[in-house]
């Protein structure tokens, strides 16, 4: 039996209105990052259409994310 690996990251905003989850698998290029808003049943993928309509500290973090799990699944490919 075969487990897919995956690295879980996630920023919850400091007034607590957004938390921002980032999942790479091990067999996947890019990683997936949703932002959860407060109230609402739906999470955003993040992507270039969302990135307009959230706020800069919330992009920041989306940035940071992809950014960490981009090196560290790079890292663990190349071992």
């Amino acid at each position: 039996m075969f487990f897919l690996q995956k690295v879980k990251r996630v920023w919850h905003s400091p007034n607590g209105k957004y938390r921002v989850v980032g999942i790479q698998f091990h067999d996947e290029i890019t990683a997936t990052i949703f932002v959860q808003v407060k109230g609402r049943k739906t999470s955003l993928t993040y992507n270039t259409r969302t990135k307009e309509k959230l706020p800069k500290n919330v992009v920041d973090a989306c940035e940071s994310i992809k950014q960490e799990l981009a090196f560290l699944c790079n890292h663990c490919k190349s071992n």
